[in-house]
């Protein structure tokens, strides 16, 4: 294989780790596709891709063909600031009111009605508006949004009652949200193990040079939103992108609440990639 292929969804959040290597300041020896979450998902299934950022959900679903690359997430602990419950009422008066689902992620959906069903004890009337169509469309009681469109309709001001996902998380589990992992093919890992440990370094790297460089991040971010720099290196500032012991156990206990509740009929098994020349380890959920 001469270029594997490195899936990017195309949010603002991934831009930290992806605009170092866009622009060649990190250097990696592969290509990068960008597009929705759903269609690099169903690209790493069919082998179309080699790495890729997979949605948190999405991984439990097909974990028997991946393995999870170490020390790399989109995660927060606490505010996320690009996940959002807006509503009209208060949430504890959402029992039987409309509810419009983004159609854009599965792991926000689940982890809004974990949060609404086992902690809060409402049920809405659940919709999911179209692909397309703008967030309020039906003039919802409440709704979901996520992403580059939550980071432009949060601060409008027209839902009096703001909930961040990430903060109602950790208030009733004490974790971190892990939102997305960073997933190899297992046929790739074993018979390319150096180029995917070139591909883990190159990240590592990227994830380094943001840290460094707060500012550049965000004046980019901002052009690319139309919003103020400030506010968007605020928001930077938020994410996590760590995969460290903590993630972890929040993760795990994202995958044991999901089934749970329902939305998941399986437990899920992390298999974490150790390395060239390390062997990889396992964690199950409950």
């Amino acid at each position: 294989m001469d270029c594997p292929r490195l899936g990017r969804v195309g949010y603002l959040n991934c831009l930290p780790l992806f605009y170092p290597l866009e622009t060649g300041r990190v250097k990696v020896a592969a290509r990068i596709v960008a597009d929705h979450p759903a269609v690099l998902n169903k690209a790493f299934r069919q082998g179309e891709l080699e790495v890729t950022a997979v949605s948190s959900l999405a991984y439990g679903f097909f974990a028997g063909n991946a393995l999870v690359l170490p020390g790399l997430s989109i995660s927060c602990r606490g505010r996320v600031g690009s996940v959002f419950l807006l509503s009209r009422i208060p949430v504890k008066e959402l029992e039987g009111r409309t509810l419009s689902l983004t159609p854009y992620s599965a792991t926000s959906v689940v982890l809004l009605r974990i949060l609404l069903q086992r902690f809060y004890h409402v049920a809405p009337d659940f919709f999911t508006r179209p692909a397309g169509s703008p967030p309020e469309w039906q003039r919802p009681d409440a709704l979901l949004t996520i992403g580059d469109e939550a980071l432009q309709i949060a601060g409008a001001g027209r839902f009096p009652f703001v909930y961040d996902l990430g903060e109602e998380w950790y208030r009733f589990t004490g974790k971190p949200m892990v939102f997305a992992l960073w997933v190899a093919r297992k046929d790739f890992a074993a018979a390319h193990p150096e180029k995917l440990a070139g591909i883990w370094r190159a990240l590592q790297e990227a994830r380094a040079w943001a840290k460094g460089h707060p500012g550049t991040l965000a004046a980019v971010g901002a052009r690319h939103l139309g919003l103020e720099p400030e506010f968007i290196e605020d928001y930077f500032a938020l994410l996590n992108y760590d995969l460290d012991w903590p993630h972890l156990e929040g993760l795990l206990t994202f995958y044991y609440l999901a089934r749970a509740e329902g939305f998941l009929d399986h437990t899920v098994a992390l298999e974490i990639w150790g390395g060239d020349n390390e062997r990889n380890y396992r964690l199950q959920s409950a």
